[in-house]
């Protein structure tokens, strides 16, 4: 089972790394599916229930494409497109 969880930060974008090790506020692309993930403060806060849960077999992998939870669609899609990412969103 893999969860956004709390622990060392770091401000890099276009980083790749386990959906469970996903430790600061952004946007983010699965690198197999495309599809995006909005991981906005309040989903990494210790103590609460995870707003986002992801069920697996193998690590769910994603690319950290900004630091706004609230990128625009349109700005999303671009950024992704130039990181040579699989868009499904």
């Amino acid at each position: 089972m893999t969860t956004a969880r709390e622990g060392a930060h770091t401000t890099k974008t276009n980083e790749r790394l386990a959906f469970a090790d996903v430790n600061m506020p952004g946007t983010y692309v699965d690198n197999e599916t495309g599809h995006l993930f909005r991981v906005p403060e309040d989903a990494l806060v210790g103590g609460r229930s995870p707003l986002i849960e992801i069920v697996s077999k193998s690590p769910t992998m994603v690319t950290r494409i900004s630091e706004d939870p609230w990128l625009p669609i349109s700005k999303a899609r671009q950024t992704a497109a130039d990181s040579d990412l699989y868009i499904s969103f």
